[in-house]
């Protein structure tokens, strides 16, 4: 029987690039995004635009416009999602919150940071996270099999005096702090979700090349660095290795680093990794597909 994955964000960057390469593998997709036809932000990518790539490979696509702010959105896009494919054998939860405004969660100090920007931000990280986490583990308890990839970030280096405050090479608290619950939830549920066969991970996609030189200059003053940052299908790869692994359940409860778990297999060459990130994007297509 053919698995569905069900991801959010999936519009553009890693979202897009994990629902891609999974649809490449013989996965059917339900790829989640705030709006389907238009961008809602001034950025490349829109959900049907992944939809029909991924229909172009043979499979199932079920896109599904979902606000991470509303609850109740993701309560009926999740079951629209049963309905139409039948299952949820992978979800991967790749949307988050990027807020670049003036008083948003991105560059600002926390003084300086609008309050309802920050609860945002904690709707979408944790919030949301959790609900789907709940939706997804409840159904794949009742199935005996299913694989949740809850996209978070290594928070460990935030004990160190010699980093830059917020704006000036570091991101906002928010972002850690919300990665910081997320990553959690996979360890939280180890001894309750696996002896009904199903994993759940910590997915960490590290620095990865997933927007365009047009977000540069406000993503470089929270410390990202293009000419440092790996290819987008680092962290695609290594969600489909997962995904197809014989054995999650070694991944169980896990924090998997996406470009650890790539060089560790063989699942791509240093050259596949680290593309000229002048070129922009990579695209899923350039690089083949696993061995069956």
């Amino acid at each position: 029987m053919t698995k569905v994955a069900f991801v959010t964000g999936a519009s553009r960057g890693i979202g897009k690039a994990i629902a891609l390469d999974l649809a490449r593998h013989g996965f059917d997709i339900a790829p989640t995004a705030r709006s389907l036809d238009a961008s809602v932000v001034a950025w490349e990518g829109t959900l049907e635009e992944t939809a029909r790539r991924a229909r172009s490979y043979g499979r199932r696509a079920a896109p599904i416009k979902m606000d991470l702010l509303d609850l109740d959105e993701i309560r009926s896009g999740f079951s629209r999602a049963l309905e139409e494919l039948g299952q949820i054998d992978v979800l991967v939860t790749s949307a988050t919150n990027i807020d670049f405004s003036p008083s948003g969660t991105y560059l600002n100090l926390f003084v300086d940071t609008d309050w309802e920007a920050l609860e945002r931000h904690a709707r979408v990280n944790v919030l949301s996270s959790l609900l789907l986490n709940h939706l997804a583990i409840k159904h794949m308890v009742e199935r005996k099999s299913g694989i949740v990839m809850n996209v978070t970030q290594d928070v460990s280096w935030l004990p160190h005096d010699q980093l830059p405050l917020p704006g000036q090479g570091m991101c906002g608290m928010a972002i850690p702090v919300t990665r910081g619950v997320t990553d959690r939830i996979a360890p939280a549920l180890k001894r309750e979700v696996g002896p009904h066969g199903v994993t759940v991970i910590a997915f960490d996609p590290g620095m990865t090349l997933s927007n365009d030189e047009s977000r540069f200059g406000d993503t470089r003053k929270a410390g990202y660095r293009p000419e440092m940052a790996h290819s987008v299908m680092v962290p695609a790869r290594a969600a489909t290795y997962i995904a197809r692994c014989r054995n999650p359940a070694v991944f169980n409860g896990e924090f998997v680093v996406a470009l650890d778990l790539v060089r560790k297999f063989g699942l791509l060459t240093e050259s596949d990794i680290f593309p000229d990130w002048k070129l922009g994007v990579q695209d899923v297509d350039t690089i083949p597909r696993l061995m069956d």
